[in-house]
């Protein structure tokens, strides 16, 4: 495969996982029940994806023309460090669902023992 093609499939690569990164932060922030399993899965085969396509490009780096392919490195190690940075804010933005969830479910233990209580006064008359 010729590098400028490398180049393509790899580009594609970054553009999809740049994107879910994106789509999964808007929904952790707007969706009261995101399928969490389900953009694991996808950021996971899309990470497969970019990974098995940035080491074909780095294996074959350099076979035609070094220069070009040190200053693709460079943009890629910058983009790559971009995702670390987008993953942290999707870490932060999943702690805060988690947060919101175990807040809500006290509050429907707190509702729970509550009605309990009421059934059990009620029983009493």
């Amino acid at each position: 495969m010729e590098p400028d093609l490398y180049k393509q499939e790899l580009e594609l690569c970054f553009i999809e996982f740049e994107n879910l990164q994106v789509q999964h932060i808007d929904i952790m922030k707007n969706e009261s029940m995101p399928d969490i399993a389900a953009m694991t899965q996808k950021r996971d085969d899309a990470f497969i994806r970019l990974k098995n396509n940035l080491d074909r490009f780095v294996k074959n780096a350099g076979s035609h023309d070094k220069a070009d392919s040190l200053s693709d490195l460079r943009k890629y190690e910058i983009r790559l460090a971009s995702i670390m940075d987008v993953s942290q804010e999707l870490s932060k933005v999943t702690l805060e669902y988690k947060d919101k969830l175990t807040a809500g479910l006290a509050k429907i233990q707190q509702g729970k023992a509550a009605m309990q209580g009421y059934k059990t006064a009620n029983m009493n008359y």
